[in-house]
């Protein structure tokens, strides 16, 4: 924190998201229940509470997925039926 005149505190913002590594990595497979879609059409799932997306999944279905790109905040699979 960085202190200024007249009583008030600046704090630094860090990046955004968490510093925790992502709970997948890219090119394994896991079993995965699709929670919803989003805007885009993307079935929306979690691993250990990570979203990841799966272009063309509906809601309900089990699919196996293989992990294809990893982001700090979501990962894209790819499904493998």
């Amino acid at each position: 924190m960085v202190g200024r005149p007249g009583g008030f505190r600046v704090t630094k913002r860090g990046k955004r998201g968490s510093s925790k590594r992502a709970p997948v990595k890219e090119n394994e497979i896991y079993h995965v229940t699709i929670e919803s879609v989003n805007q885009r059409g993307q079935g929306v799932a979690r691993i250990k509470g990570f979203v990841v997306l799966i272009p063309g999944a509906m809601t309900g279905e089990r699919l196996r997925v293989k992990i294809v790109s990893v982001r700090p905040r979501f990962a894209i699979g790819e499904a493998l039926r």
